[in-house]
């Protein structure tokens, strides 16, 4: 970063002063002291040691005491970590579904897990006349669906509790059942791996889905695959159910890799 720039225009709301602040570590090659980040971003020293005090209290700066020179801090860093994760796990999967897609002839989808929830951040449709289709961007709880229960299954005991005991919203598509049905099909999911719905959401529909782990090891979303149920024998099924295993488990890989 070169701290002789022209200075930014002072922001007018503290929300604003604070990502100025934070923005002016970005690209900087070496620790900020309070005077280049007021030159940076324009704002006065006293703006910015506060902001910077507040930063440093909950870890988002970090002061080095011989220096006394401030740089990014755990919680920028886990920030930082977390965006690499998610824009990484979508692009990953993205190629990977292009490839489940064209092997099964069917619509593969690519969900992250959100609290309780769920979102399609990924899909790629069959080329098939009649297909099944999803709406990227729509989110759904963890309840409902194959693609809900592949991740529902792997999260940690009191997630599952959690997830369970939390209400659905008014508007989702599809009603989920009894909190101890749930946990009957969630102990199979968990034995088998992956989990498969049938009409659940969309007639005639056939899901099968798999998770997908960080590379911590935690489960961050899936991979599924739709189809026509009218397409479907036995043995498609298997394989189905066999080829997106196959294509979590690839994400899972490609992601424990990341860095």
């Amino acid at each position: 970063m070169t701290l002789e720039a022209t200075p930014l225009k002072p922001a007018d709301s503290t929300t604003a002063r604070v990502s100025e602040v934070l923005l002016a570590f970005a690209g900087a090659e070496k620790p900020l002291g309070i005077t280049d980040i007021a030159r940076a971003t324009g704002l006065s020293k006293a703006v910015v040691h506060r902001i910077v005090q507040e930063l440093c209290n909950s870890s988002f700066v970090w002061q080095n005491p011989e220096t006394r020179k401030y740089q990014p801090g755990i919680s920028a860093f886990a920030l930082s970590d977390a965006a690499n994760q998610s824009s990484q796990f979508r692009r990953i999967g993205l190629e990977l579904l292009a490839d489940l897609a064209e092997h099964t002839g069917e619509t593969a989808t690519l969900s992250g897990r959100i609290g309780h929830r769920r979102i399609y951040i990924g899909q790629v449709e069959s080329s098939q006349l009649v297909r099944i289709s999803v709406q990227v961007g729509s989110a759904l709880p963890l309840t409902i669906g194959a693609s809900g229960a592949a991740i529902l299954a792997f999260l940690p005991p009191n997630e599952i509790e959690a997830t369970l005991n939390s209400p659905v919203r008014p508007g989702d598509w599809a009603e989920a059942a009894p909190p101890e049905v749930l946990r009957e099909r969630l102990r199979i999911v968990a034995e088998q791996g992956y989990a498969r719905s049938e009409g659940e959401r969309i007639a005639d529909a056939t899901s099968f889905a798999a998770p997908a782990r960080n590379r911590f090891g935690e489960v961050i979303g899936c991979v599924s695959v739709a189809a026509l149920a009218s397409r479907l024998t036995p043995e498609r099924e298997r394989d189905l159910a066999a080829q997106v295993v196959k294509t979590a488990d690839e994400l899972s890989a490609r992601m424990a890799a990341q860095r």
